[in-house]
């Protein structure tokens, strides 16, 4: 109860538009800390705090050099019309940074990581745009429910033991050596609009809207759904396996309402009711990223309480009283 009220306050008292100055919350065992620039906040937080950022665009030059768990208040437009969407030009990860996270933030120019030793981080709810690159020595990160677009780019060899759950990939798969970018990794609940560049790892439930799987190596396809042939053969030179897979279905049978090769916010994702991916997962669940262990949520909305609607007056009455209504949901998940 008590972090719940401290991140309504912090919350409230970060709003922006309403009071003239955004500040971001850091939360930490010694009490909250306001600050006026996401760079004074990562600097000066501790080894595992929660960094509250405001809706609005920020720009961040410091890299995360700490376990921290950066949150926003979402990337959705519609979502998040009381307060703005919040926006980083980028998040940099280097020495010290593993075992953090980040959830419910626009990643404009993209997300990095630029040392071998971060390991075991978590990106959930958020828009990465631009790029997504690793080092080749990094393992065991985990994206849920992500949008991801750009070029996803492991550098001069292949991450390992990555997870990625219930994501909307639109990104090219691209590694210098030419060599597959990820290897011993899970692809579960995918919707992919291009190939993945893989090797030794397992796709299950996905969407693939472009490709037939033709650039994966050593690996096993399960109960996905696609729109072109599936090119995994024994003997096609992959040495691929798979089973119950579901190929040469029309893009437009699959979605309730989808076109292109691009994400796009008026899109519907869920399945159409005549979809043969329709409680055709491993699972049972939908095929896709309502399926699964980590079904999309709507609206992309992260999991600290979510402002619906915020109205302050423009000045105070004649007993110097400021009045204030906040509409807030707490959110399940």
């Amino acid at each position: 109860m008590k972090k719940l009220v401290f991140i309504l306050l912090a919350l409230v008292a970060t709003t922006g538009s309403s009071f003239g100055q955004n500040l971001i919350a850091v939360q930490n065992g010694n009490g909250p800390a306001f600050y006026q620039q996401v760079d004074d906040a990562i600097v000066n937080a501790q080894n595992g705090d929660t960094i509250y950022i405001p809706g609005g665009s920020w720009y961040v030059t410091q890299p995360i050099d700490k376990r921290l768990h950066l949150v926003g208040v979402g990337h959705n437009p519609n979502e998040t019309g009381a307060t703005f969407s919040t926006t980083l030009n980028n998040v940099t990860l280097v020495d010290g940074s593993s075992s953090g996270s980040i959830t419910g933030i626009f990643l404009e120019l993209g997300f990095a990581v630029n040392s071998a030793t971060v390991n075991s981080y978590m990106v959930k709810r958020c828009r990465i745009s631009s790029s997504l690159s690793f080092s080749n020595t990094n393992s065991n990160f985990m994206f849920i429910e992500n949008i991801i677009e750009g070029q996803i780019n492991s550098g001069n060899g292949s991450a390992t033991e990555y997870s990625f759950l219930n994501n909307i990939i639109c990104s090219t798969f691209w590694a210098n050596t030419g060599i597959p970018i990820f290897i011993n990794s899970i692809f579960k609940n995918n919707v992919f609009f291009q190939d993945p560049y893989c090797q030794y790892s397992l796709f299950e439930n996905n969407v693939f809207i472009i490709g037939g799987f033709s650039t994966a190596i050593n690996s096993t396809a399960k109960n996905n759904l696609f729109v072109y042939d599936i090119l995994y053969l024994e003997g096609s030179g992959s040495n691929n396996v798979g089973s119950n897979n579901i190929p040469g279905q029309e893009q437009s049978t699959i979605f309730i309402n989808q076109e292109g090769t691009l994400f796009n916010y008026a899109h519907d994702y869920h399945l159409q009711t005549s979809c043969p991916g329709k409680n055709a997962g491993t699972d049972g669940t939908d095929i896709g990223i309502y399926g699964g262990i980590y079904p999309w949520k709507e609206g992309s909305i992260p999991f600290n309480p979510h402002f619906e609607t915020i109205q302050i007056s423009p000045k105070t009455d004649a007993n110097g009283n400021l009045n204030v209504n906040i509409k807030v949901e707490a959110q399940e998940r």
